[in-house]
């Protein structure tokens, strides 16, 4: 039967959390990442008691987990299993800086959660990403219907992603005014649009997707011309769900507001690629898209940032 965890152990992760979120500004997203680090370590250790911490159980810890299996019955990869142990070196660091440890716990004990020379360079060496070529992404875009209001927000929404690989989480946060058709650019204000770490960035069109253009362009002259939507209203409105008396909801127009999730956007790609009888690829493959395109000879590395997605 699995131990209850201690309380005094469960306060102490609180308190650690606390410190990476307002402290380190984590997101809410990397917090759940290290609670679950934390509590993987906790179970494998049986609940201990921290305040008995010994360096053996970071290498017992770091043995553990080359040999455990993840949720597919594989073999965690590298890179999971580095993010585990990472958590566990700054706890580590944070427990022999608070009252009550510092004489038990030295900032050294910390440096046994560490992975080998090995293992650390294959956690860090990027993977080519899954991400369709120029040729299958304008093959989609082509056989996607425009005929309805809600066909032609799907498919700005496409031709979107293909223009600028924004990401999909400040797609859906994106207001009309944002998008400059003159200058063939969309800012992304982090006061209004959900940017990643809250940095403002400007993204210009790519180069070679005119009919990408001309989408997105005859989208925001439905909303203004037709809808009447303002420089302030939702670039993608959610669509309205309307109750009826016999099937008892239906699809009629769309809502002022913007979608709730990135949900609906997955769903759009996803059901465009299988239209088009290819591989079902994510929103965020069109970013992997636009770098490979850029530069074809390197492949793409999540600690390579730019606020401008390069053009071609």
């Amino acid at each position: 039967m699995a131990k209850q965890p201690l309380e005094k152990s469960e306060r102490l992760k609180r308190r650690f959390l606390d410190y990476r979120k307002y402290a380190r500004q984590l997101s809410d997203k990397a917090l759940d990442r290290e609670l679950a680090a934390l509590e993987r370590f906790d179970v494998w250790n049986g609940r201990k008691d921290f305040e008995k911490f010994h360096i053996e159980w970071a290498m017992g810890f770091r043995s553990n987990l080359e040999q455990a299996k993840g949720a597919t019955g594989k073999p965690l990869s590298k890179s999971t299993t580095r993010a585990i142990i990472a958590t566990m070196r700054e706890f580590t660091i944070w427990l022999s800086q608070q009252e009550g440890f510092r004489s038990r716990i030295r900032t050294s004990d910390a440096d046994y959660f560490n992975l080998s020379r090995r293992d650390e360079a294959e956690a860090r060496a990027s993977s080519r990403r899954p991400a369709p070529s120029i040729k299958q992404a304008q093959r989609a875009f082509d056989l996607m219907p425009s005929t309805t209001p809600r066909e032609m927000r799907d498919k700005a929404v496409f031709a979107v992603l293909c223009l600028t690989g924004i990401r999909v989480g400040a797609l859906v946060s994106l207001r009309i005014r944002h998008i400059d058709l003159d200058e063939k650019s969309v800012t992304q204000n982090p006061r209004e649009v959900a940017t990643k770490f809250g940095k403002r960035i400007d993204t210009f069109f790519a180069k070679g997707f005119p009919e990408a253009e001309t989408a997105l362009r005859t989208w925001i002259a439905y909303l203004e011309d037709e809808a009447l939507y303002g420089p302030d209203d939702p670039l993608f409105p959610a669509t309205a769900i309307a109750p009826t008396s016999n099937t008892g909801f239906k699809v009629e127009g769309f809502d002022r507001r913007p979608w709730k999730s990135t949900e609906p956007v997955r769903k759009i790609v996803k059901t465009a690629f299988q239209a088009a009888k290819l591989d079902s690829f994510g929103p965020h493959a069109f970013r992997h898209m636009r770098l490979s395109i850029a530069h074809p000879s390197r492949k793409s590395s999540p600690q390579r940032r730019t606020s401008v997605i390069p053009m071609f």
